[in-house]
């Protein structure tokens, strides 16, 4: 078992700072730019369902602007596949604020974890957008919980989660003065 907690420890390889605090930190803007290049990796991913799906690009977007747009919550799926222009500014708006917010946490915890960046990001990011999606989703957005394709989002938050991985942890950590 000691040997264990010691290889943890030598994995980490940082120095004690503080208490708590790591010897390294990635930036904030490693977290925004990761979360915003991650996030339009699954706008691809759900305009690509949306076309070979026969429910078109519009579906994807009009349910997670349903969570703003509330009239839409009682929108049949044939009404989600055209557009609106309500959903769609709210769901880009939500979308984008959700995926820098996600990169950014992604970035605050990156260096408390052991082992390479690019297997936590596989693993962190989905997990991120998932639990967020299962806490939140069925209170804001019960007609996105009742249409979504549950493959091709799975898909679309692995994409987030490497993309966003691949860019926050190549990002340079920066010293901390602690």
């Amino acid at each position: 078992m000691a040997g264990w907690w010691k290889r943890v420890s030598r994995a980490l390889q940082m120095e004690e700072v503080g208490v708590g605090w790591p010897a390294e930190i990635v930036p904030y803007r490693a977290g925004v730019i990761g979360g915003v290049a991650g996030g339009s990796v699954m706008v691809l991913v759900a305009i690509a369902y949306g076309l070979l799906s026969g429910r078109g690009i519009w579906f994807p977007v009009n349910l997670i602007g349903a969570t703003l747009v509330r009239e839409l919550q009682r929108a049949s799926p044939e009404a989600l596949m055209s557009f609106h222009a309500g959903a769609f500014f709210a769901g880009l708006f939500l979308h984008g604020f959700l995926s820098i917010m996600l990169g950014v946490l992604y970035a605050l915890i990156l260096p408390t974890l052991p082992g390479s960046p690019l297997l936590w990001a596989v693993i962190v990011g989905p997990l991120l957008w998932l639990s967020a999606t299962w806490i939140i989703l069925p209170i804001f957005n019960p007609v996105m919980v009742r249409y979504v394709d549950w493959p091709s989002f799975a898909l679309a938050h692995l994409a987030y989660g490497l993309i966003m991985g691949i860019l926050v942890g190549r990002m340079p950590r920066v010293r901390t003065n602690r």
